[in-house]
């Protein structure tokens, strides 16, 4: 397969992103004391998903169906029209470019291929189906993975059974180096090596608290707790950091780390993708899921640990009866038997041993040694066996009574068989012509020449995925395509040695991850080194540590345990991770839909549980950011954080604000914060909470309407709202007068108060601090009675002004007084009364001329909507504010 995992372009997204989720979150907590964010920006490549996509799809039609009339061997292509280069499918013929990218509609291969405006293929229209393929490829971009050039489409030079990775691994001396006293390990003197070949020193040792919290994500996913940091920081010696390596591999977490790692190569999900009208759903997924986890925490021998998988009916281990969802847990393709092998052939053989036999399907392999044969003899293999359904364990492989006839099918056309094929391995691994498989369908027999010793790969390309996870990198950058196309090792002498060592140790997956990180490579800081950027620009030769983004599941499960609400319970059903109410579960245990995966998956580039993952992609998009700030998760765990920031023991007074802020920086970061993060903090509470208060007072009415009384003890006012609403006017029921607020009410002429504990009153909330000045006139025009009493009363500094009126009227003019954003003014009417009173202006200060009050006018005019009911609120202007009562 030409190289499907190379990057083909490179594109600029946000500039701005969240790196570290455990920051965002203490930010997040922050904001529930208050709100905070970060961001930064990098680069994000072509999704490995659509190259797999024309892999699968697009290439084996171009193949069987156009490549005999517009390829470079047709000899002279029809219409002057190439379809084998990436580059002359985009340049088009000579009438032009034949594909639009993202738009099917306007590109002249997809009509060609409708018999539109061209008959396409001219042998017969293909199927709708395949239509269909090619228009969501170019829906999607029309993404091709054909690097090479359109003129070098020649056979390879070199003789492919003589590649580097079909010879068998030799165990190598350790070389010489001069700085003996940094290798630690034989590990360290292979990278020292090209270290000082290149000129090149290496970095020095991470800090304690970095060194610990990268053993503790690369070996269970999770982080340390700041209890943790500290002892080591305390005493972070070499039996100190043995111990904790010893520890953290014995821990029952390291399987559901190393294990989801195993599920993205298995394309494991819980789902069957589209099936139509069946049940997509797989029941028993989980049982497979929770088998892996328990092999990785057991350190089953990765051979045995193979055949298992493939060979779960006849390995001969009792508990190894869910494994067989390693083959059965894929994509049903509706049930189309020929599509669902081809699938299980990559797997086995791009997830197991890094070829890409599946590009033999329809012709021999281009660039690699694997004939159209050797593919159908894999083929036939399956095709011998049935799958049966279990009712509590995934469906079982098992050899069919009698094993089928394999032909070649010509160009990849079941309906065109070609020569007859036996059962085998791969010849490229053989001398000469290979024996065929003698027991049944020869599925044990191929499991276990995947997982022999005398096979080149299998080990090779384990151990190198392994490193991959723990440097970063692999020594090897494809970690699924060891082939002719595939690149080429950094370090092959010291591939090798792991390869031979892993086997020697029983194929031991913790010995060979303790192995790794135990080495002075592993411990390297991650910090930039210019002087090392010219000699070894992407750091190929681990001149440092490979700074690393943490996945979708720590990320996850780094939240909740910083919130204090993860759930570590181990094992059962699949759960769901983007519905409330959310679980606390690890993510590993989330529900994998195959055909829908949820956004949250895909924005924190999820493996493709569609096919065989050789690495997640790293993206960096505004969206990861944008849900670090405002999903519901997130912010669910940033509550809950805060409120564990504040736990105190029973009967303890609370903590203050500078302590739940080092709280929250240890549980979130793992340790204490800075003096001078802090203050910062402080300083952003404090803003916030100003920014609270001026929220609070935005959101009160400028005018409420209700009654109350004036208590002279106080000096304030006890003010109800009233209740009830109706024909412009505010009382205190349907009835009136009301059985307990009786006469009292108010409306745009006025209003009336009631008994000695109903005054009427309008309440005026202070919008922004300045300066308040009040003009106006209290009138009453009966005769009657002992007069009127109007009161208007501050709520920050009491009675401001207070007026009889026995009848006719008396000004009532207030002159300025400072005022503050929230303050509340009540015009208080007792008894009988009339009353017309104005805000005439109302002053504040603007940074647009210090030292100066600018002015604008606010207040309440004789209008309906002067007193608005409850379902409407409007601004209130200027004019008059106390209306005649009775």
């Amino acid at each position: 397969m030409r190289d499907a995992l190379r990057r083909l372009r490179i594109v600029s997204i946000a500039r701005r992103l969240c790196r570290r989720a455990p920051l965002s979150l203490l930010a997040l907590s922050l904001s529930s004391l208050l709100v905070a964010s970060s961001a930064r920006g990098e680069e994000a490549a072509l999704d490995p998903a659509a190259v797999e996509f024309f892999e699968t799809r697009i290439r084996p039609v171009l193949v069987e169906h156009c490549y005999s009339c517009h390829s470079a061997a047709a000899g002279s292509p029809k219409g002057d029209f190439r379809l084998d280069s990436a580059e002359l499918l985009r340049s088009g013929g000579p009438g032009g470019a034949v594909i639009e990218p993202g738009n099917p509609a306007e590109s002249t291969l997809i009509s060609a291929l409708r018999y539109e405006s061209y008959e396409m293929p001219p042998s017969g229209k293909l199927s709708d189906e395949i239509i269909a393929d090619f228009e969501q490829w170019v829906a999607i971009g029309a993404p091709d993975p054909r690097t090479e050039a359109a003129a070098a489409d020649e056979a390879p030079t070199v003789d492919p059974r003589k590649h580097w990775s079909l010879k068998a691994p030799q165990k190598s001396a350790a070389p010489p180096v001069n700085d003996r006293a940094w290798t630690r390990t034989v590990i360290d003197a292979f990278i020292l090596a090209r270290l000082e070949a290149a000129n090149v020193k290496p970095s020095p040792a991470a800090e304690p608290g970095t060194l610990l919290r990268r053993l503790h994500y690369d070996l269970t996913g999770l982080p340390p707790t700041a209890a943790e940091l500290e002892q080591f920081a305390a005493n972070s010696s070499d039996a100190e950091y043995e111990q904790a390596v010893d520890r953290l591999l014995a821990s029952p977490q390291f399987g559901e780390r190393w294990g989801r790692y195993w599920l993205d190569v298995a394309r494991y999900a819980d789902t069957k993708g589209y099936c139509f009208q069946e049940d997509r759903n797989y029941p028993n997924a989980f049982k497979y899921r929770d088998w892996v986890i328990g092999a990785f925490n057991g350190d089953m021998p990765f051979d045995r640990f193979i055949v298992n998988q493939i060979a779960a009916d006849q390995s001969g281990d009792p508990n190894a009866a869910a494994a067989s969802g390693f083959l059965t847990l894929g994509r049903r393709f509706l049930n189309d038997a020929q599509l669902i092998n081809d699938d299980r052939i990559d797997l086995m053989t791009r997830g197991l041993m890094g070829l890409s036999v599946a590009c033999a399907r329809c012709h021999d392999h281009k660039y690699d040694a694997i004939p159209t044969a050797d593919y159908y003899s894999l083929y036939g293999v399956l095709a011998s066996c049935t799958e049966t359904p279990r009712d509590d364990l995934p469906a079982a492989m098992a050899d069919a009574p009698q094993p089928a006839t394999q032909h070649v099918f010509l160009r990849g056309n079941s309906g065109s068989p070609g020569p007859e094929v036996t059962r085998h391995f791969l010849s490229c691994f053989a001398e000469g012509e290979p024996q065929p498989f003698q027991n049944g369908s020869g599925r044990l027999e191929l499991a276990n020449a995947i997982a022999s010793r005398n096979n080149p790969l299998t080990a090779r390309v384990w151990v190198n995925r392994v490193w991959g996870k723990l440097l970063g990198r692999g020594i090897v950058a494809t970690p699924s395509d060891f082939g002719v196309r595939g690149e080429a090792p950094t370090h092959p002498e010291l591939l090798d040695w792991l390869a031979v060592t892993f086997m020697d140790e029983s194929w031991s997956t913790k010995r060979l991850i303790r192995r790794i990180v135990m080495s002075n490579v592993y411990r390297q800081s991650s910090a930039p080194r210019p002087d090392s950027h010219e000699a070894d620009p992407t750091n190929a030769l681990l001149a440092r540590m490979n700074r690393r983004r943490l996945d979708m599941e720590s990320l996850r499960d780094g939240l909740l345990q910083a919130a204090g609400r993860l759930d570590v319970t181990m094992g059962g059903p699949s759960v769901q991770l983007t519905t409330a109410p959310y679980s606390n579960r690890r993510a590993i245990y989330g529900f994998i839909e195959r055909q829908n995966l949820p956004a949250f998956f895909r924005t924190f580039d999820f493996a493709n549980p569609n096919t065989p993952a050789a690495a997640r992609p790293q993206t960096a998009s505004p969206s990861q950011a944008l849900f670090m700030l405002n999903s519901p998760f997130a912010t669910e765990q940033a509550r809950s954080l805060a409120e564990r920031s504040a736990a105190v023991p029973e009967n303890s007074p609370p903590l203050a604000d500078t302590d739940r802020v080092s709280q929250l920086y240890q549980f979130a970061l793992g340790r204490k914060p800075s003096v001078e993060e802090i203050a910062e903090a402080a300083t952003f509470v404090a803003a916030g909470a100003e920014a609270d208060a001026a929220a609070q007072v935005a959101s009160q009415p400028r005018w409420q309407y209700g009654y109350g009384t004036y208590d002279p003890l106080s000096d304030r006012a006890d003010f109800h709202q009233f209740p009830h609403f109706a024909n412009g006017t505010w009382n205190g029921g349907e009835a009136f007068p009301d059985v307990e607020t009786g006469w009292a009410m108010l409306n745009v002429q006025g209003g009336h108060p009631g008994d000695a504990t109903h005054a009427a009153i309008r309440r005026f909330t202070v919008p922004a601090a300045g300066t308040l000045r009040i003009e106006g006139e209290l009138q009453r025009h009966a005769a009657e009675g002992n007069g009127v009493l109007g009161r208007i009363v501050s709520s920050a500094r009491g009675r401001v002004g207070e007026w009889h009126v026995p009848t006719g009227g008396s000004a009532t003019g207030v002159e300025s007084f400072p005022v503050s954003a929230g303050d509340t003014i009540d015009l208080i009417v007792d008894s009988i009364e009339t009353i017309i009173t104005t805000i005439r202006s109302f002053g504040r200060r603007t940074s647009r001329s210090p030292g100066k009050t600018a002015r604008w006018k606010l207040g309440a005019r004789s209008t309906a909507s002067t007193v608005p009911g409850p379902p409407r609120r409007r601004r209130l202007i200027a004019g008059r504010s106390w209306r005649r009562c009775c």
